[in-house]
């Protein structure tokens, strides 16, 4: 395969949101004591592994399950890796143990040489990945992936990447991490709101199946305006610094979202609400550097 092929293979344009939340946990990891740049980028090579794996390996089993076809609305709104003949059903599944495998040895590294937290965090996150889509009754398709992917996202992953710079867990990385985990289950509620009667016809269950559209837009819309009103309380419990009032520039792009759904999902939601999320990550990073700098 070709660069631009793994990049299409492995959904490389979400490796987004696991570049924040571990940068997010090694700043928070800053803030109480040194940090070291290689174990940084070791932690975030090896969480971008196991996101990668655990793509590969929901599309293999998705389309062993028969949920995607060339007519899905996977197929239509990304390439496929299978069906635009990029990688053979067998060699996506073997891909994708290659990656999981790859990722869990920088893991054990970790766990063995910086904190025992590691392991639980890297069992549960396997779990998570197998069992996503692995079982007919896997958590993409009985309505928790949304919590799914805030646990990975959020806590587990940004408590992971403190625990490998301080040896520890932390309340208040916990509380911050609660934020960017709303933000990331809000990008598969979006995806999940446009894929609604597509999922209904092939028998999966979503938030956005059993909500309805419009109780599941109303989720939407608070989903992306509560972690705004988190930065706020956080910031006057001094959890968070003033410096991080500049992510309320972001503010902007939530209500513009809320209102451009209102009126119709566009096709391209996940996308427009990564777009959002990830605006939202990178000006909490930046705060948190001001914070850290000045």
């Amino acid at each position: 395969m070709t660069f631009g092929e793994i990049c299409i293979v492995t959904r490389a344009w979400s490796f987004n949101i696991t570049f924040i939340s571990v940068t997010l946990g090694t700043l928070l990891g800053w803030q109480q004591t040194k940090i070291s740049a290689p174990l940084y980028l070791l932690c975030l090579c090896g969480a971008l592994l196991f996101h990668a794996g655990a793509n590969t390996l929901n599309d293999y089993f998705d389309l062993k399950h028969k949920i995607d076809s060339p007519q899905s609305s996977t197929a239509l709104y990304r390439p496929h890796p299978v069906f635009a003949n990029i990688i053979s059903s067998r060699g996506l599944l073997i891909f994708s143990c290659v990656l999981l495998a790859s990722s869990l040895s920088i893991g054990v590294g970790l766990a063995i040489t910086q904190s025992r937290w590691i392991w639980s965090i890297m069992s549960l996150g396997l779990i998570f990945a197998v069992f996503y889509t692995a079982i007919p009754r896997g958590f993409k398709y009985i309505a928790l992936g949304e919590p799914v992917v805030f646990l990975a996202f959020g806590p587990m992953m940004i408590e992971g990447a403190y625990a490998v710079q301080t040896s520890s867990l932390s309340w208040k990385t916990l509380f911050i991490s609660i934020i960017w985990g709303l933000l990331t289950a809000l990008i598969l509620l979006a995806n999940n709101l446009r894929d609604a009667e597509f999922d209904a016809k092939s028998g999966i269950s979503t938030i956005s199946t059993i909500l309805g559209q419009k109780r599941s837009l109303r989720l939407y819309n608070a989903l992306s305006l509560t972690p705004f009103l988190l930065i706020f309380i956080y910031f006057l419990m001094g959890l968070l610094h003033w410096h991080v009032l500049m992510i309320f520039l972001s503010l902007p792009l939530a209500l513009r979202l809320n209102r451009e759904f209102a009126i119709s999902v566009p096709k391209d939601a996940d996308a427009k609400t990564s777009g959002f999320s990830f605006t939202f990550g990178i000006l909490l990073i930046v705060s948190l550097l001001l914070n850290k700098l000045m």
